[in-house]
């Protein structure tokens, strides 16, 4: 979705949203990939290699063409890791991944301002790229997660906190630790799915989106490769009234989805990590293994979804009026003020901010 930053804005305070065919054609983007071809023998990096080669219509990179990291022509690269073998620690991860020629070509890719999309057990490299530190590295991995066979669907949650606002004992709801993420540009024209939670409902008044199953209660077999944040296991610095607060203060980060039976403070699966310095790129880091590109058994009744959820990611990320500022909460309407990097600041001082105040956003100078 192409808007300028008041569209963005204003579409995002009002939750609405606009559906697009997955991109023809996008030169901007690039994909690096583990091996010499996307026909390989790994079919999870093969499919989602070749859907990027025929429907996003960017740049492939093999391990050999490492001069086509190039911010000056690429405003975007997507990595996708998605191996059975592959254990806990980007030390690790197959050797094309972790060798340091990559790590160092990368590392300058995002300080000259080119943004990456890290997918699966690629989100290991937040921590070579020293965009995350080791302490805040994902501890939620599968290894050798071979899984097996279910009937449920695996989708996404995008209303974090949705516990704490409406399902609480009375006395401690809390409507303003409630983060609806389900207006941002990722998840545009994407179907919708009930939420299962479990915390002990079955289904609550919030929906999530569908990734990973038949739809119809017959079985399908799932690979159960998570690479995603505990936020209950970190020791924080910095403050925040809940664990998805004083992640994002911690890592300049937006918790964007979860599990799709999460509704508290948990777990994080999908994260946006905004620039760590001015001019510096951004990274979209998802863990989540509902992104399965070639299930092993069954037919994935969500698999439009995964393509057009990657499709809104390398938009999202090859947009050059992209600020981060698309995620506003508007359950209160006591006022809410974001930096221009799209971060929500609990006491602001003196700058320039986005306020949110019920269903509309402006900027405003304090």
């Amino acid at each position: 979705m192409k808007t300028n930053l008041l569209n963005r804005i204003g579409t995002a305070a009002l939750a609405l949203a606009a559906t697009a065919a997955v991109s023809a054609a996008n030169p901007k983007a690039g994909m690096l990939i583990g091996y010499s071809s996307v026909e390989n023998e790994n079919a999870q990096e093969s499919v989602a290699a070749k859907f990027f080669k025929e429907k996003i219509g960017g740049e492939i990179i093999t391990p050999a063409q490492l001069e086509k990291i190039d911010a000056s022509k690429l405003d975007c690269i997507w990595i996708h890791i998605d191996r059975v073998e592959i254990t806990k620690g980007w030390e690790n991860l197959p050797q094309v991944f972790n060798d340091d020629a990559v790590i160092s070509a990368l590392k300058q890719f995002v300080a000259e301002g080119g943004n990456l999309y890290l997918s699966k057990y690629a989100t290991q490299l937040l921590v070579p790229l020293e965009r995350m530190d080791a302490a805040y590295a994902p501890g939620i991995v599968t290894e050798n997660g071979n899984g097996g066979v279910g009937t449920d669907v695996w989708t996404v949650n995008a209303h974090l906190g949705y516990w704490k606002g409406y399902l609480a004992p009375e006395e401690e709801r809390d409507l303003t630790q409630v983060y609806d993420r389900r207006s941002h540009d990722i998840y545009d024209g994407l179907s919708t799915w009930p939420a299962h939670c479990g915390l002990g409902f079955s289904e609550f008044e919030t929906e999530s989106f569908p990734l990973l199953g038949t739809g119809d209660g017959t079985e399908m077999h799932r690979e159960d490769h998570n690479c995603m944040w505990d936020l209950n296991s970190y020791q924080y610095t910095a403050e925040g009234r809940n664990t998805v607060e004083r992640f994002e203060a911690q890592n300049n980060a937006t918790v964007l989805g979860t599990w799709g039976h999460v509704i508290d403070f948990a777990v994080a699966g999908i994260v946006d990590f905004a620039p760590a310095a001015d001019g510096e790129g951004r990274i979209v880091a998802n863990g989540m293994a509902a992104f399965e590109w070639a299930p092993r058994t069954g037919i994935n009744k969500f698999h439009d979804n995964l393509e057009k959820f990657t499709s809104n990611v390398i938009d999202y990320l090859t947009d050059p009026l992209n600020t981060g500022v698309s995620v506003i909460e508007a359950e209160t309407a006591l006022p809410v003020y974001y930096n221009l990097q799209g971060m929500r600041v609990e006491n602001p001082s003196a700058g320039l901010y986005i306020k949110v105040e019920g269903k509309k956003a402006t900027k405003v100078v304090l």
